[in-house]
């Protein structure tokens, strides 16, 4: 795995940024993937770029994006810095799963077997342990009145985690590669959106959609990952 660090992220091909978490080998992209960095890929492929609906720009969260289609961009990704010598064989792009989003955003390890129900155990919220969020802490529903952004903003708008890692809180809904709950039906997403207020901030908080689902509140993180697993520890 390259090497990093919160203060000296590995940057890859394509301007996106990994640090390292906590109790994972894997490195974390420090923002969602951007409008720019998928509009390399919607180039690369030759197909049409999703439709952001609001008013956005190039260092955005891309939105609109569906599991698979997440699933899609890792893939090309690692094609393209394997061919160029830039990725290991043994390493790969890929969504986080969501005990590493939980390491990302600082909780400790969660013992339930599933999203659905890790997300009751209510762990507080980013920012500390009441509510509402500080001003300026991340970009949430405009009823709330704490940043200036009517819909998505940058992804470096608001200040970093101690593990150098932006936009956890707020922005938009991340998907992770996995499974809502024992159905299987739905995947699952972290991190609250522009839209969204309440006990949905919190840092245990889960949503789920269908894997084909898009939405204006919905984009992903990526991870820089290794074939041996992805809960391997330190």
């Amino acid at each position: 795995m390259p090497r990093a660090s919160a203060t000296a992220p590995h940057v890859n091909s394509v301007g996106l940024a990994f640090v390292p978490i906590p109790r994972f080998k894997t490195l974390v992209g420090t923002h969602p993937v951007r409008v720019q960095d998928y509009q390399l890929y919607c180039t690369a492929k030759n197909i049409t770029f999703p439709d952001q609906k609001n008013p956005t720009d190039l260092t955005h969260p891309v939105v609109n994006v569906s599991w698979q289609e997440a699933i899609d961009y890792c893939l090309w990704l690692t094609s393209k810095e394997r061919d160029e010598g830039i990725m290991p064989k043994d390493q790969f792009y890929r969504m986080l799963y969501d005990l590493e989003w939980s390491a990302a955003i600082g909780l400790p390890n969660e013992g339930e077997d599933t999203p659905a129900e890790r997300s009751k155990q209510k762990q507080g919220y980013p920012w500390g342990p009441g509510y509402p969020p500080r001003k300026d802490f991340g970009n949430y529903h405009q009823s709330l009145k704490k940043d200036d952004f009517e819909f998505t903003s940058p992804v470096d708008a608001f200040l970093p985690n101690d593990l150098g890692i932006y936009d956890l809180s707020g922005n938009v809904w991340e998907w992770v590669m996995d499974n809502y709950n024992a159905t299987r039906t739905y995947h699952t997403l972290r991190g609250g959106a522009w839209d969204f207020c309440g006990t949905g901030l919190m840092s245990s908080a889960r949503n789920a959609n269908d894997p084909n689902g898009r939405g204006t509140s919905i984009g992903f993180r990526i991870a820089w990952s290794a074939q041996e697993g992805h809960q391997s520890k330190k």
